[in-house]
């Protein structure tokens, strides 16, 4: 997560754990397999760590400012490519990606979403569907190469405007005013 994926070998990998490459060959036959498995794990621990966030948050822009912070630490370890290296030379590991985000990440943000038009932060009128997706497509959008190079930007910058803009795309005149109360210190960077 931290190099890329392509660039980190099977030899760098034994290295790194102190066994041989015919030791790491017995569990998994092939790099794909590794990859896969990583990403299976990387994924559990994130569901287990939204859930915790969600079950801390007493509403839901305090949930957002939960995932937030939690994304903005995350985010500075995970190397611009990986995305792109799942895609490419991973099938299976971005399946799992895929999969990952459109149940989980998806009714994450649906979720949020309903819990906050409930509260009334959020507007009744919005598509729930429709910006749980966008949401989605935003973080994508961070580790596009093509879009932000990582030589130009702070993913971990982008990050944090994209979900202040979004959040004020949505919220009503009390959201708003809670969400600048509540994400002063998180986005004194970009403010």
């Amino acid at each position: 997560m931290r190099y890329g994926i392509k660039s980190i070998t099977m030899d760098e990998v034994a290295r790194h754990c102190n066994i041989s490459k015919k030791t790491i060959y017995q569990y998994f036959p092939d790099k794909d397999a590794l990859v896969k498995e990583i990403m299976e794990k990387h994924m559990a621990e994130d569901v287990c760590m939204i859930k915790e966030l969600h079950s801390q948050a007493c509403t839901a822009l305090e949930e957002v400012l939960k995932i937030s912070e939690f994304m903005k630490k995350d985010i500075a370890e995970i190397h611009p490519s990986v995305l792109f290296d799942l895609k490419k030379y991973h099938s299976s590991a971005y399946e799992v990606f895929e999969k990952h985000r459109d149940t989980h990440f998806m009714n994450t943000i649906a979720q949020n979403l309903e819990r906050g038009i409930t509260e009334g932060v959020y507007r009744p009128d919005i598509n729930v569907q429709v910006f749980a997706r966008l949401r989605v497509l935003e973080i994508e959008a961070m580790f596009d190469r093509n879009i932000f190079h990582e030589s130009k930007w702070d993913i971990r910058q982008v990050q944090l405007h994209f979900v202040d803009h979004f959040i004020r795309g949505l919220v009503t005149p009390n959201g708003l005013s809670e969400w600048e109360t509540i994400s002063t210190n998180l986005f004194k960077e970009i403010r």
